[in-house]
């Protein structure tokens, strides 16, 4: 392949792996290195079942069997086949049979699928805790959905779920005399890192911060991207206000090593802000601009590494 086709496919956000005849390994691109931990470099020419000892299976060499002589095209799903890559991620598996220059070669497409399950199971969470709290909702589930409730670029909760699901959980807040905590989160210095390494990598820093954001909340807590690189997390049934610091430190734990992306390391930091209902706040928009202006204090003080400020 020229030097082209591997630049397009090392920016592809899927992993591709081309093996030979022989099931050893042609062509690794950055995305399965990324994945897996395994640079290209120390794995060609390898078995792909020496690499990837799950892909041994039976199964899995039939259809390579299958590709290589037929020429059809096999698939499996990361809902059935768990833990092709890692232990933590579903990978749907596409295989397919390419020819070139008389030789045969099969094309190994991984695809990533976590974040549509995990998409999903929050989405029928947040749906059931709309429909205890507001009896209409049975009215509305053929509309809510159709709406798209997710950030296209983070896969993190957009502004159409958050607010759907803020009013509910104040209105149940209110209603159980409950606490209920709005976290607004900036990235420290973005405009600097969009205008250094270009508006690509800004982008990948965003999906970076999201999922940052979402490793340190709670299972029932909401990461909402707010606009630009700006996040909300929504932080309902809190027992106590400090109990806010539990998520707080988290993110200090996870942002305070650098990190690589594009091969190209950079510290990030994370400036925010806290609002409570009833203390602070009695709506949602009001909770909003107390946290936004307590995240402007903690700017102002520690702007260059992670640090969350509550305004009195």
């Amino acid at each position: 392949m020229n030097k082209l086709l591997y630049q397009v496919l090392d920016n592809l956000n899927e992993g591709i792996v081309i093996l030979n005849e022989d099931l050893q390994i042609m062509y690794w691109n950055y995305y399965m290195e990324e994945t897996t931990n395994l640079k290209r470099y120390h794995i060609l020419n390898q078995s792909i079942t020496d690499v990837l000892p799950d892909l041994g299976r039976n199964y899995y060499l039939d259809a390579f069997h299958d590709v290589q002589e037929q020429g059809i095209i096999r698939f499996f799903s990361g809902a059935i086949h768990k833990q092709m890559l890692n232990n933590s991620d579903h990978f749907n598996l596409k295989v397919t049979r390419i020819e070139n220059n008389g030789k045969l070669f099969i094309q190994l497409e991984f695809i990533n699928v976590t974040s549509q399950f995990n998409q999903i199971k929050q989405l029928k969470s947040y749906v059931n805790q709309l429909w205890e709290t507001n009896k209409e909702l049975k009215e509305k589930e053929k509309t809510i959905q159709k709406l798209a409730y997710y950030d296209k670029l983070t896969g993190v909760a957009n502004r159409s779920l958050f607010y759907e699901v803020s009013a509910a959980l104040l209105a149940k807040a209110k209603r159980d005399k409950s606490l209920l905590g709005l976290m607004f989160c900036d990235v420290n210095k973005f405009k600097s890192i969009n205008d250094t390494y270009g508006h690509e990598f800004g982008d990948k820093v965003l999906i970076h911060v999201a999922e940052l954001l979402s490793k340190a909340a709670r299972e029932n807590d909401l990461v909402c991207r707010y606009g630009g690189d700006e996040f909300l997390i929504l932080l309902p049934d809190m027992k106590e206000v400090e109990n806010y610091n539990a998520v707080v430190s988290r993110i200090v734990e996870l942002t305070k090593d650098a990190v690589e992306i594009q091969n190209i390391t950079i510290s990030l930091s994370i400036s925010g802000g806290i609002s409570f209902y009833p203390a602070d706040a009695d709506t949602i928009d009001q909770l909003i601009v107390k946290a936004d202006a307590a995240m402007y204090v903690a700017k102002q003080l520690k702007g260059m590494e992670t640090y969350f400020y509550r305004m009195d």
